[in-house]
């Protein structure tokens, strides 16, 4: 890779540093479509049809692949396109693993270069994951292995080392996990359309995902039945066992709570103490009323 192509690709990583900032995890495809300017030049990150991208002013190898969602109506249901080794699986363009564009990838696994992945989590809005490295190619499936790198492998020009299996694993599942974690978020406030299932507070940056049954536990998956849209407040409370919810919705506090007095915070939050919570649009997304009376008894042996 040469020196040109790499300064190229460091300027396009900072810019995904920028973009990722802006949007807080979740960007938009017409922010990463506008790209961004370079020694005077228009660098487009990535291209609207095609997922493996090379801007026309890099040499070798491309700067950027693309996952995307269709445009069906609703957000992404969660997958999970990660292998057993701890790589993400990413599709050849088309079936000729000797086209133009598969060749262009087929160089970047050869040069060892780092890219970025834009994996979609919803359609039009992504994941940024870099740096990224091609481990393997595989032409039989039409399909490479993705991994994701550390970003001190890309201080010096020159060809990058892939990380061993167990290093690599690591790094990638640890992109996994903040991948899930901003997916999860993503589709739960969607689901309740970014207000509270408590209060109604419809500020996104004051509210978080909160698991029903805790993600620690093998049945706490990052699926929007699992999920509750609460406040910071409600989920502090929520996750401390001072604040129930029962397989019917009903929001329940605990005695600790309902007998303190101190201050208006503390009698706005009694206010909701028997209410209902507000359900998302769509059944399918309502909380999951056996994983509600697991995590209610939780709170009862707690009170």
């Amino acid at each position: 890779m040469s020196e040109h192509d790499h300064d190229l690709r460091l300027a396009a990583l900072a810019h995904c540093v920028g973009l990722q900032r802006t949007f807080t995890g979740i960007v938009p495809w017409p922010e990463i479509k506008k790209g961004f300017q370079y020694r005077g030049e228009k660098i487009f990150l990535g291209s609207t049809p095609r997922g493996i991208h090379r801007p026309t002013q890099m040499t070798r190898g491309v700067l950027s692949i693309k996952t995307t969602v269709p445009k069906d109506g609703r957000v992404s249901r969660y997958r999970d396109d990660i292998r057993s080794d701890g790589l993400f699986t990413y599709s050849f363009q088309g079936d000729d693993p000797t086209n133009r564009d598969n060749r262009a990838l087929r160089e970047a696994f050869e040069d060892g270069s780092p890219i970025i992945y834009f994996l979609a989590i919803s359609p039009g809005l992504y994941q940024i994951l870099f740096p990224c490295f091609i481990a393997s190619w595989d032409e039989a499936s039409l399909s490479c292995a993705i991994a994701v790198g550390d970003q001190d492998q890309l201080v010096v020009p020159g060809p990058r080392r892939v990380a061993e299996a167990p290093e690599r694993a690591y790094t990638t599942v640890l992109a996994k996990v903040r991948l899930h974690q901003t997916e999860f978020r993503h589709l739960v406030l969607t689901a309740y359309e970014r207000r509270c299932a408590i209060s109604g507070l419809p500020l996104a940056n004051l509210l978080d995902a909160a698991h029903i049954i805790p993600d620690r536990d093998e049945r706490g998956k990052p699926e929007i039945p699992n999920g509750l849209c609460l406040s910071t407040l409600h989920h502090s409370a929520f996750d401390c066992n001072l604040l129930g919810i029962d397989p019917d919705g009903i929001v329940q506090l605990s005695p600790q709570v309902l007998n303190a007095t101190d201050g208006p915070t503390l009698e706005a939050l009694k206010e909701f103490h028997g209410r209902h919570i507000r359900l998302p649009r769509h059944t399918e997304d309502h909380p999951n009323r056996d994983y509600l009376a697991l995590r209610f008894e939780e709170f009862r042996k707690a009170i």
